[in-house]
């Protein structure tokens, strides 16, 4: 080999890890554009996962359906009068979630499950509709509901 290719090998291995100790020092120095290299490729551990709150039972004095221990009640659906068959009956509580829901039988009459508390009751049925609101105890009686039909609002005035 001649003196030149001996001596350009010789440069070449001395020069080779200098590279390598420039992107080092460039990761240490932020604006670097070895910088962005060496975070790049750097790992980080993600942030810990929050600790999930352990639930909580469901308190029925918060939420919808039975008060307490609750007591059955009668719901008593008429028209004009007489027993309405298959309506359909809704009870809502005061803050406006269903407590219970049922339809009449034959004698236009089902049972619902209610604790104390004060509620908006709605029936449907035939074509027609009725609304009560009360206040129910353990102690209360049939809850009655009387359908009417429901009248239609027309946009034009009457001569």
């Amino acid at each position: 080999m001649s003196m030149r290719r001996v001596g350009a090998v010789i440069c070449l291995l001395a020069l080779a890890p200098w590279p390598l100790c420039m992107r080092a020092s460039a990761a240490r120095l932020p604006g670097t554009p070895g910088a962005a290299w060496a975070q790049s490729t750097t790992q980080t551990n993600p942030p810990p996962k929050p600790k999930k709150k352990p639930e909580e039972p469901i308190d029925p004095d918060t939420t919808a359906g039975v008060r307490g221990s609750g007591a059955k009640h009668t719901v008593r659906v008429l028209i004009k009068g007489k027993p309405a068959e298959g309506a359909h009956v809704v009870m809502k509580n005061t803050n406006g979630s269903v407590a219970a829901t049922c339809d009449t039988n034959e004698s236009g009459e089902c049972q619902v499950q209610l604790g104390p508390d004060r509620y908006a009751v709605a029936a449907t049925g035939n074509g027609r509709t009725g609304a009560v609101t009360l206040d129910v105890s353990d102690a209360s009686g049939p809850i009655v509901i009387k359908l009417k039909k429901a009248k239609t609002e027309s946009g034009a005035p009457r001569p």
